[in-house]
């Protein structure tokens, strides 16, 4: 079974690649997710969807949607922490009997709208009324969706959408949404999770402190009140939650703390967890730099070795032609075969068979000539 989890906010892939540049943030994109189901084997006829998600943009979430449906695929979806807003369309990619939620997960469904960070800074009367429109056929889009995977009323979807709240999984298997809610694997009792919802979320609303809630912190600043256990969600290096329960502060060893296993943070330390309690906390292993660069500098001597040795050792380029020339030729031995054997007349060593001069060296024609000349004057004169 490949598992994709979609545990970041839904965008289009150049703002997730803007994301993940300038602020380290991934996001979910359709490309993103279409490179995951490409790589599933075609063998694999299932996905399970994880959500946890607060939802985003409205155009890559049908995108993401379509893609999900056309697989093919037997589709599970299982809400894992929260589920708003186009989340929510996702979910809706798995058939009715195989989308399930656990006990603490929570459902937002709103009217889609569009983000004040997005808007220019003045519009007239038609572009109101074309932004107004376009927001009726996405409400009415998203609103058929959820009568047709759900099978509720569409008054009653509406009016849940127009309140634009969070609701528990009681509520979303009543309306079908859901159609069971999974039990913890523990028999742990774990207290429901606290949602802080950002300003910045399109998705979600900003909590607002109440009365109740302001007494309650003044009560723990003072001693009387003891301060409730809070669920802190941690991502670790791979994108997974740890969730640890303690009253403020860093994780430490003794707080509860799930799933078990070794879980390597984003700051490099490792918090190992076992029978659902934090049992040990390493910090990230130290390197030493000195090492590193002292083992570098040997090697940069040992390349600047090699190279001043084949420096030495290198040729010009027109030697290495000649060289290769010769040997093509069959070498030393293949020059003195095609080397000419041509001496010019008058210049060649008559050897044995030739004149000698009185030391015995070969005589030329032209010195017997000139020889012969001489002997011929002191004869005239002698006479």
């Amino acid at each position: 079974m490949a598992v994709l989890k979609i545990h970041s906010d839904i965008v289009d892939e150049e703002t997730r690649q803007m994301n993940l540049f300038w602020i380290g943030v991934d996001g979910t994109s359709f490309d993103s997710v279409d490179a995951f189901i490409e790589s599933i084997p075609e063998d694999d006829n299932n996905i399970e969807l994880r959500l946890n998600c607060r939802g985003g943009n409205c155009m890559e979430g049908w995108t993401i949607y379509d893609k999900l449906r056309s697989t093919g695929k037997e589709i599970t979806a299982i809400i894992e922490g929260k589920c708003a807003s186009m989340a929510s369309v996702l979910l809706l990619a798995a058939p009715k009997e195989r989308r399930y939620a656990y006990q603490n997960a929570t459902l937002l469904i709103h009217n889609p709208y569009i983000p004040p960070y997005t808007l220019a800074d003045a519009y007239d009367a038609e572009d109101l009324r074309r932004m107004a429109e376009d927001l009726e056929v996405e409400t009415t889009k998203i609103v058929n969706l959820y009568v047709d995977r759900t099978g509720s009323e569409e008054d009653v979807l509406r009016a849940l959408m127009a309140e634009d709240k969070f609701v528990d999984m009681d509520k979303a298997k009543e309306l079908g949404f859901i159609s069971e809610v999974k039990p913890p694997i523990s028999a742990k009792e774990k207290q429901p999770k606290k949602w802080n919802h950002s300003k910045t979320n399109n998705m979600n609303q900003e909590k607002k402190v109440t009365v109740a809630q302001a007494f309650q912190m003044l009560g723990v600043a003072l001693g009387v009140v003891k301060a409730p256990i809070v669920s802190l969600d941690l991502s670790t290096a791979d994108g997974s939650t740890l969730t640890v329960e303690r009253e403020e502060g860093e994780p430490q060893v003794g707080d509860t703390a799930s799933p078990d296993g070794e879980h390597l943070m984003p700051d490099g330390s490792t918090i190992v967890v076992e029978g659902g309690v934090i049992t040990e906390i390493r910090d990230p292993e130290e390197k030493n730099n000195n090492d590193e660069l002292d083992a570098a500098n040997a090697r940069i001597a040992e390349l600047e070795a090699e190279l001043t040795s084949l420096r030495a050792q290198a040729k010009s380029q027109d030697e290495l032609v000649i060289l290769n020339k010769v040997k093509t030729m069959g070498g030393l031995e293949g020059l003195k075969k095609i080397a000419s054997s041509y001496v010019p007349d008058a210049r060649g060593f008559q050897g044995n068979q030739g004149a000698q001069g009185g030391n015995g060296d070969p005589v030329s024609l032209i010195d017997k000539k000139l020889a012969e000349k001489r002997e011929a004057h002191k004869k005239k004169f002698n006479k």
